[in-house]
């Protein structure tokens, strides 16, 4: 009973640890009106954006289903979709892979 409650614990702990911390990889492209071309996840905390195709390097964040990018001193914040886009409202726009 002692090894069934501890592998429980243990689910449990990697499903709360799983949902918070996303990793983002690889590029996502930006839809039909969105504002930047698009969005390249480099590593864990730098992302590039490209507009019009200028390309500037920057910071980012993750919180909960939150992505936080640091973009000349202001952050856009962009929500991770169910189906794993990013989508940052009328603005911003919506950018998914390809």
């Amino acid at each position: 009973m002692k090894n069934l409650k501890n592998t429980v614990l243990c689910i449990t702990a990697l499903l709360f640890v799983g949902c918070f911390n996303t990793k983002l990889e690889g590029t996502y492209v930006g839809e039909e009106g969105a504002f930047l071309d698009k969005i390249n996840f480099t590593s864990n905390s730098t992302v590039e954006l490209t507009f019009f195709g200028s390309t500037t390097e920057t910071t980012y964040t993750t919180e909960h289903n939150k992505v936080k990018i640091n973009n000349a001193g202001e952050i856009q914040v962009l929500t991770i979709t169910d189906n794993g886009c990013l989508d940052g409202g009328g603005f911003i726009g919506k950018y998914c892979k390809p």
